[in-house]
């Protein structure tokens, strides 16, 4: 097979695919990924063969007035974003250069990320397959069907006849959320293969290297261990982190909080000697060892601590995290907190609650097991092998 990837820009779009992508490289297939010029460099050290495709977010005006965001309910922002962003300002870009790299590797599948719309469309003008690659929980049947409509014209425009759902689902949904995590509602995603989410530790964003560990000295090196993360997209959000170590400075763990390639740990202050600020280090070298989670409830951090069976403070900031943090309370392995209630005393009474209670670390451990049993990365790619033969 000669696999195409393909992604919209930001790391937490890329990493859950890289592990699929690796399995079919070993087993001999072709992989291309199709990515923007600021992910291709990265992908390329991680051993892939990569073109720069589309637009970059923050090359250029943005491609939404952010002030429209403002008006626009916390929960109601992934729709928003997915129609005005994803389906709007990033298809035609993605589109143009897919359609040239397309033509020049002659793909046999096309494997897109749930947010980049232009694949379904292009593969369909070339009569080639399209696999889709959840990034999360599936997002619902009435939010696709607008998403369906946003792009039509584009499909039009370049031949194919307009898919439903925006041609999402008509070959293949891989889902790497576990059940218990997932919407009742799937009807609209057709023919589904249940993908095991794999945390891939890489680079940070930019090529910027992850950082080590502290060496912790006693009393702290037998403290628990909570790691703070809002991701690579919201880590520079210093307020909220800012909030989080002044709760948690006072009580007996420790603390590793990442703020991102393009945050500044000097610009937190000066921190308890429990505390250690950096930019970026791989998740897989922390979660391991933690106790505790604090996140802003992106698929990638919350199914990488599950699966590890870490309970998780959610404090969600936009997109599919509030759904994401409802999931995780509704199963008992975790606590969220709203924008209007992250202060240091409820973020510290979540916290000692998580380390204090069996229970929610006990749900985290059923749904460790639940992903331990979901189909690894390596039996996906045989599936899709034998499903797509060349």
């Amino acid at each position: 097979m000669r696999v195409l990837f393909t992604t919209t820009p930001g790391w937490g779009h890329v990493h859950p695919l890289v592990p699929l992508a690796r399995a079919l490289q070993e087993r001999g297939e072709e992989v291309l990924w199709a990515a923007s010029g600021k992910l291709a460099p990265t992908l390329e050290r991680a051993g892939f063969q990569a073109q720069a495709a589309g637009i970059a977010l923050g090359d250029g005006p943005p491609p939404f007035d952010p002030s429209q965001l403002a008006s626009v309910p916390e929960r109601d922002r992934s729709t928003f974003i997915f129609t005005s962003v994803f389906a709007g300002a990033l298809v035609p870009p993605m589109l143009a250069d897919l359609g040239p790299i397309v033509e020049r590797f002659q793909p046999t599948l096309l494997v897109r990320e749930a947010a980049e719309f232009a694949a379904p469309i292009a593969a369909a003008a070339a009569g080639v397959p399209c696999v889709t690659h959840s990034l999360g929980r599936i997002m619902p049947a009435e939010h696709m069907a607008a998403i369906g409509e946003q792009v039509a014209g584009l499909w039009q425009e370049f031949g194919p006849e307009p898919r439903p759902y925006a041609g999402s689902y008509e070959h293949l949904y891989l889902d790497i959320c576990p059940p218990s995590l997932q919407s009742a509602e799937m009807d609209h995603a057709g023919l589904v293969q249940l993908a095991r989410p794999v945390a891939f530790a890489s680079e940070g964003g930019d090529g910027l290297p992850g950082e080590e560990l502290p060496s912790w000295q006693p009393p702290y090196s037998t403290y628990p261990l909570v790691y703070v993360t809002f991701g690579t997209a919201f880590a520079s959000r210093l307020a909220p982190t800012a909030t989080v170590l002044r709760a948690l400075g006072e009580l007996p763990v420790r603390v590793v909080a990442t703020v991102g390639p393009d945050g500044d740990p000097a610009q937190l202050g000066e921190q308890p000697r429990n505390v250690h600020v950096a930019r970026y280090i791989p998740q897989t070298e922390l979660l391991d060892d933690c106790a505790a989670v604090v996140s802003h409830a992106g698929s990638g951090t919350l199914f990488a601590a599950l699966a590890r069976g870490v309970p998780q403070l959610c404090l969600p900031m936009a997109a599919d995290q509030f759904q994401n943090a409802d999931a995780c309370v509704a199963a008992g392995a975790g606590l969220a907190l709203s924008a209007d209630d992250v202060i240091e005393q409820s973020v510290r009474g979540a916290i000692e609650e998580l380390l204090d209670s069996p229970e929610p670390r006990a749900a985290a451990g059923r749904i460790a097991r639940e992903i331990a049993a979901m189909p690894t990365p390596d039996e996906v790619a045989q599936a899709l092998a034998a499903r797509f033969p060349v």
